[in-house]
């Protein structure tokens, strides 16, 4: 039997089966397929490049809407925290008392530590702490809603003023629900500061520059006695108070002390100044300048020689007590004028009257230029220039005390009158010219420096050398002196022989 095959056509030799070229296209397209999955495409970087841009920016929004979210939220947690301590101040204030540490003095809140007292309470505590309560001074328009409590303590061994103030304090009344319907009155402690008094070289600094203390006082820490308000012509700026103690030594009586201002509003008191008065004289509130408000004077004048501290209240930068007290003084010059400089020379160096004429000369011709501070040192000078000029006026029995005054006062010529009126007995003016500390001769040196020419002033640098020195020195320093007209020099010659 015949074999039988599955294609009726023969293979023929060479020629490839049909299946055969199938699976070799196949396997072609599949390696086709292949190449282009893993070829590198030429714009690959550019497509990767431009997917880490938006990833990086997707990134970004989302930071930036979560920093905006966060932002929000805290705004919102502190508004609601403000308000919260803000209900609790005005309902509680003493659960919000830790903010302190945050608040200036005058703004902190009194914790419950701190509860108010009567004045019954007060006074027994103060008497506990062995001290004893001074008498109350009111406050605010003199009613009990606050007052001011001076604290002594005895001093040991004295015969007189043998209380002195340790201690000041200020109450105010308790406004609480709780104290305010109490049938007592109850008070919180405002203000409380230890008293020191000022060192006794700084209270007798005037006695000794004016040559009449010889020791120049030392460092210890004299007693202040006394309290009291400025109840005339202080400024309305708060109020104003004094404290005060006296020093004796021999003759001398000098008054000291500190100048103290209570800021209504602030419910602050504070220390303004330290005081001195070798005359014992209180400080005063008197008009000087013109201002609206008076100036505070304190006199230190001794003997003929005056002297005069005045001071201004000024607007300070300091919030608790925005009011200072700033003196008046003749340095710097308030105006580049050269005259203006020359006036307030001889007025530093006491030639008052002379200083005060020149001003006011130039106070005509420059009116537009004087500002507030030179009207203020112009002030000074006259209220100084009243001074030398009273005593300038006074007819003294003393020749030595007439010529002093005249001299003191800038009277060259009239001074020069006195002395060759007494050509038999010049030992007076010599001994009063010898024992000149500086007051005369800085006058004669001052005089000479703005005007060197004028023959009086000359001539009484010539007899201050003579009686200082020596009658030759004298007519030496008379021939040195190239300015000196003949007929000067002849006749200050003849005061030299005097003398």
């Amino acid at each position: 039997m015949a074999n039988t095959s599955r294609s009726s056509k023969p293979i023929n030799k060479g020629q490839t089966q049909p299946n055969t070229k199938v699976r070799k296209l196949r396997t072609k397209i599949k390696k086709s397929k292949n190449n282009l999955k893993h070829k590198t495409a030429p714009t690959k970087g550019i497509r990767s490049y431009s997917r880490h841009r938006q990833k990086a920016k997707k990134r970004k929004t989302l930071a930036t809407s979560m920093f905006v979210a966060v932002t929000l939220l805290s705004s919102a947690g502190m508004v609601i925290a403000i308000g919260w301590i803000s209900i609790l101040f005005i309902f509680n204030p003493q659960m919000v008392s830790w903010l302190n540490p945050f608040l200036p003095e005058w703004a902190q809140i009194t914790s419950g530590s701190k509860k108010p007292h009567t004045l019954k309470q007060i006074k027994a505590q103060i008497k506990r702490q062995k001290r004893i309560s001074g008498k109350i001074l009111p406050l605010e328009n003199n009613t009990d809603e606050s007052f001011l409590l001076p604290i002594y303590l005895d001093r040991k061994n004295c015969n007189s003023d043998c209380k002195y103030i340790v201690e000041l304090r200020t109450y105010q009344r308790a406004t609480d629900f709780e104290w305010q319907s109490s049938i007592e009155k109850y008070y919180h402690l405002t203000n409380n500061f230890a008293v020191t008094g000022p060192e006794e070289f700084e209270v007798i600094a005037p006695l000794v520059e004016a040559g009449i203390e010889e020791n120049p006082g030392s460092t210890i820490a004299l007693p202040v006695t006394e309290i009291k308000r400025f109840e005339k012509d202080a400024p309305k700026s708060g109020i104003w108070y004094y404290l005060r103690g006296n020093r004796s030594s021999g003759s001398n009586l000098t008054a000291y002390g500190y100048i103290l201002h209570y800021n209504l509003k602030r419910r602050k008191l504070q220390t303004m100044i330290s005081w001195t008065s070798p005359t014992g004289d209180l400080p005063q509130w008197q008009q000087v300048t013109g201002d609206g408000d008076k100036e505070l004077v304190i006199r230190q004048t001794i003997g003929l020689e005056p002297r005069l501290r005045i001071y201004q209240t000024k607007p300070s930068e300091f919030v608790i007590n925005p009011i200072t007290l700033a003196e008046i003084t003749l340095k710097p010059p308030a105006l580049k004028d050269r005259a203006y400089k020359n006036a307030l020379l001889i007025a530093r160096n006491g030639l008052w009257t002379p200083s005060n004429k020149w001003l006011q000369f130039i106070k005509k011709q420059q009116k537009a230029k004087i500002t507030p501070a030179a009207q203020a040192q112009i002030d000074l000078i006259s209220e100084h220039s009243q001074l030398t000029k009273k005593l300038a006026d006074t007819s003294w029995a003393s020749p030595s005390q007439q010529v002093l005054a005249y001299l003191i006062d800038g009277r060259w010529g009239e001074a020069l009158k006195v002395f060759e009126a007494l050509p038999q007995n010049p030992a007076e003016i010599r001994n009063l010219l010898k024992s000149d500390t500086g007051r005369i001769e800085s006058r004669i040196d001052a005089a000479l420096e703005v005007n060197p020419n004028r023959s009086e002033v000359q001539a009484w640098k010539a007899l201050i050398i003579a009686s200082k020195q020596s009658t030759n020195q004298g007519y030496y320093w008379l021939k040195t002196q190239s300015n000196i007209s003949k007929t000067s020099q002849t006749y200050i010659q003849k005061l030299l022989a005097q003398i």
